[in-house]
C-alpha cells in the first residue's frame, strides 16, 4: 500500500510539472499568480506539517518548488542576477523542506525548522522586489524590471 502512495504521488508530481513547465512565466501579472500560488501552498503546507500530515506537506511543497522555479526563470529572463540567485536559495532550502517530510519518520520540529528557513529566503527577495498593497497582497516593485 505504501508503495502504491508513494508511486501515486510521485506520479502526481510529474504530471503536474508537465503541465506547469508548459506555462512559463513572463509577465508580472503571471508572476504574480505564481506569487500567490506559492503563497496558499505554504499556508497549506504549515497546516499539514501541524497536522502531522506530512503527505500532503510534500505534496504542498512540490507545488512551491514548481513555482519558485517559475519565478526563477522571470527573473533570469528579465535578467536580474540577485533575484536568480535568491530564488535558487528559496529552491534550495524547498529541498531540505522535502528532505525533512520525507525521512523515514518525519520529525515535525525539524520540518518546522526547514520551513522556517525557506520562509527567510522569500523575505529576502520580497524586501528587494516586491511592495505589499493596502489589502496586505504583495504586487511586483514599480521599477523592478
Amino acid at each position: 500500500m505504501r508503495r502504491f502512495l508513494t508511486f501515486t504521488t510521485a506520479l502526481l508530481v510529474a504530471l503536474a510539472g508537465t503541465v506547469a513547465v508548459a506555462q512559463q512565466v513572463t509577465t508580472p501579472e503571471a508572476l504574480d499568480a505564481a506569487m500567490k500560488k506559492i503563497g496558499a501552498a505554504q499556508g497549506a503546507t504549515a497546516k499539514a506539517i501541524k497536522s502531522d500530515a506530512f503527505a500532503d506537506a510534500r505534496t504542498q511543497v512540490a507545488i512551491v518548488k514548481q513555482a519558485l522555479g517559475d519565478v526563477q526563470g522571470f527573473w533570469a529572463a528579465n535578467k536580474k542576477d540577485d533575484a536568480v540567485q535568491m530564488a535558487k536559495d528559496a529552491i534550495a532550502k524547498i529541498t531540505a523542506l522535502e528532505a525533512a517530510l520525507s525521512a523515514a519518520t518525519p520529525n515535525q520540529e525539524a520540518a518546522f525548522a526547514a520551513f522556517k528557513e525557506a520562509g527567510g529566503t522569500c523575505a529576502a527577495c520580497h524586501k528587494a522586489y516586491r511592495v505589499q498593497n493596502e489589502d496586505k497582497t504583495y504586487s511586483l516593485r514599480p521599477g523592478a524590471i
